[in-house]
């Protein structure tokens, strides 16, 4: 009998050795829990503070894949205003009665808390004073979304042209006062500005600090007040161009200053061996001296960017970042002049797939349209590689 009831004790629980065993397992494993849902929670806390960063910084400068029939059509706070936010603030509420003013860009997710959209994951309002970066601290480390490369790409772009009448004809010297190029734009403190340029001799015009937005363009004959109105749609670090046409024949033929005084000498082009430039032989087949202050060269594809316009082996275009595009004028850094009768050769080199560079693209079997600022055009196609 004491035999049996000896046993029987022995086996009744756990003893206090095998208890603390078991707390102390036991406490390893709610540890190892609640870090892994700490984890667990502060990732997600990222994610969410980065969302609402990415939202915050499209509310300043618009989403850039929002389209209407082929046209940006979101630019955000700077598009409207023309200048960046003060602060956060500015994206919630009219920040002082601006006309321009078309918010709220953000909004809160939670109707309670008034402040909730300029506030991350962990309650930190997020630091941001009208620069490139909003900075959230919230994490106890600076987690940073920067909204643009440079304050310069959304305020200082230009947008440039050139008027010719119905049959393209350019103005010409003495009538390019006939004609007001006028754009409108944000002001940058809450109202419209405008600038008013008359074009040259060859209707070439260029408005240059134009922060990013859709804009009011007016082209006006000022002898009968006819009035073309278009908009421009200017891109972040763009130099925007295009051509436009009066509806009637306003200036005499040879206004320009031997309109078409500029051409080709068949059979001159050539692709350099490469592929990525060519070259070709231009004459003044008119009787006056011309004066070249740009060229546009224009083509529908391939997609390139080109660094170098040479004159008579004289670099007078270098533009690196971001290199020319298909209908951008290339500005001279001087007047080139082609003395009546002479000819010389003209270069365009260095055609790369992205405007800051990428890889070189062959311009083989290419149609070019070639302008000058005097009003002459033509086309060149080139050939096979060599």
């Amino acid at each position: 009998m004491s035999n049996g009831t000896d046993r029987r004790h022995n086996n009744a629980g756990f003893t206090l050795i095998e208890l603390a065993i078991v707390i102390v397992i036991a406490g390893i494993l709610v540890t190892i829990a609640l870090r892994g849902g700490k984890s667990i929670s502060e990732t997600s806390k990222l994610e969410e503070t980065r969302q609402e960063m990415d939202a915050l910084a499209r509310a300043i400068v618009g989403d850039p894949d929002l389209y209407n029939n082929g046209i940006r059509s979101d630019f955000g706070y700077v598009g409207d205003i023309g200048s960046l936010p003060p602060n956060l603030d500015a994206l919630h509420t009219n920040p002082g009665g601006f006309a321009t003013w078309r918010g709220p860009y953000v909004e809160n997710r939670f109707v309670q808390t008034a402040d909730d959209f300029k506030r991350d994951a962990w309650g930190s309002t997020y630091a941001y004073t009208g620069g490139e970066t909003i900075n959230s601290s919230g994490s106890g480390s600076t987690v940073s979304r920067r909204i643009v490369e440079s304050t310069t790409h959304l305020l200082y772009n230009s947008v440039a042209g050139n008027v010719f009448d119905l049959d393209g004809t350019p103005p010409g010297p003495g009538y390019g006062d006939s004609v007001l190029v006028r754009l409108t734009f944000p002001d940058g403190i809450g109202g419209y500005t405008y600038d008013n340029i008359s074009p040259d001799d060859g209707g070439f015009f260029e408005f240059d600090s134009i922060p990013v937005g859709n804009h009011d363009l007016l082209l006006v004959y000022q002898p009968t007040a006819d009035t073309l109105r278009r908009f421009v749609s200017v891109l972040p670090n763009s130099r925007l161009y295009a051509e436009y046409h009066l509806p009637a024949n306003v200036w005499p033929p040879g206004a320009g200053g031997s309109p078409g005084g500029v051409g080709p000498i068949a059979g001159s082009d050539s692709l350099y061996s490469d592929c990525h430039g060519f070259s070709l032989w231009i004459e003044n087949t008119g009787a006056t001296d011309i004066d070249v202050d740009w060229v546009t060269l224009s083509w529908l594809s391939p997609t390139a960017y080109y660094r170098y316009v040479i004159w008579d082996g004289t670099t007078v275009a270098n533009e690196n970042s971001p290199k020319i595009a298909s209908g951008q004028p290339a500005t001279f850094t001087s007047t080139q002049t082609l003395a009546a009768g002479a000819s010389i050769r003209l270069d365009f080199d260095f055609f790369k797939s992205q405007p800051t560079g990428g890889p070189n693209v062959d311009m083989d079997h290419t149609d070019f349209t070639l302008t000058f600022s005097d009003g002459s055009s033509f086309e060149i196609t080139t050939g096979d590689c060599p």
